[in-house]
């Protein structure tokens, strides 16, 4: 069985299926192998690689102590021990007030192919008001996600960090608004996937990844056919997988090409999905999600994704 791992959990064991760099040339033809030796995890690791594709049935799997079933308990626990419970109880009635306005939102776009776009801003709003002063247990709460909840739990948690980090950097509140539309709304073109696509484990073939390559343009398209829609919620859907070294897509570019949103987006995109609970899968804690983004070059803006860390991680707004 293959299955696509983090480069940091790879070990002297496994077999290596395939190397998944975006934007690459994909007719380089990439030679399997199983890795023998340390020097050779060492290599893949220091390597612009986030994610390699592993073949469990030629070798090692992961840590079994890595996918386990989350236990509850254990995580309201955690929550317990870091935040108050009027704090928590707020941050689950955000959740719940904006639930039927973000799956509105994810419904027009997979069934109508349109973008809700009231419901949308309804649901910004008000995460704006519980991220004032709840920023951080917001996030924490929706780390926990069943797979029907995944897309509507990313969505709101990179919404509410687009809108933390904009106002930590300054930025004025119609600014802030339009970082958490744009945060809400920045994978819709992902609606038009098949399921299969989007929770398959192992190694996607050519025309897979050229589908899900493709939903940057689709989420823009969609959202521009709405009316007065800002131009920076355009710029992070097609452009929050774009790479500051050229290698992302859909358009390779790079460096302050790169729209600023879009920059922003991108760190703060990775952090929420490295940082995801799933009941099948361990998330990252926040130590290794930064080391992991940290030890990316070429992946993000380094003088954004610092000003992230000091800004949302030293601070103590996220935990």
């Amino acid at each position: 069985m293959r299955k696509r791992i983090h480069v940091s959990q790879l070990r002297v064991g496994m077999y290596v299926e395939d190397v998944e760099i975006e934007g690459e040339d994909r007719t380089r033809r990439f030679k399997p192998f199983l890795i023998s030796a340390a020097g050779q995890v060492e290599s893949l690791m220091a390597s612009r690689l986030m994610t390699v594709v592993i073949d469990v049935g030629k070798g090692a799997d992961v840590d079994p102590g890595g996918a386990q079933d989350i236990d509850r308990a254990a995580f309201d626990a955690q929550l317990r021990a870091v935040f108050s419970a009027k704090d928590i109880k707020q941050a689950r009635e955000c959740v719940e007030d904006t639930r039927p306005q973000i799956r509105q939102m994810l419904a027009h776009a997979r069934i109508k192919a349109s973008f809700a776009s009231d419901a949308a801003s309804a649901a910004v709003e008000r995460i704006m008001s519980a991220a004032f002063d709840n920023a951080g247990a917001l996030i924490a709460v929706a780390k926990l996600k069943e797979k029907d909840e995944l897309t509507f739990l990313h969505s709101l948690a990179v919404s509410a960090l687009m809108i933390t980090l904009g106002r930590s950097l300054g930025h004025g509140e119609e600014d802030v608004r339009v970082l958490g539309l744009g945060g809400l709304v920045h994978d819709l073109g992902k609606m038009a996937l098949p399921d299969e696509i989007l929770t398959k484990p192992g190694k996607l073939t050519a025309e897979e990844m050229d589908l899900v390559r493709g939903h940057p343009q689709r989420g823009y398209e969609l959202v521009s056919h709405v009316a007065h829609v800002p131009k920076p919620v355009l710029d992070i859907c097609r452009y929050h997988h774009e790479k500051f070294d050229g290698s992302g897509y859909p358009g390779r570019l790079a460096g302050k090409k790169i729209p600023y949103v879009a920059r922003l987006a991108a760190i703060c995109d990775v952090y929420e999905a490295l940082t995801t609970i799933r009941p099948y899968k361990r998330a990252f804690s926040q130590a290794e999600a930064i080391n992991m983004m940290m030890n990316s070059p070429g992946h993000f803006d380094s003088q954004l994704l610092s000003a992230f860390v000091s800004k949302m991680v030293i601070s103590g707004t996220l935990h």
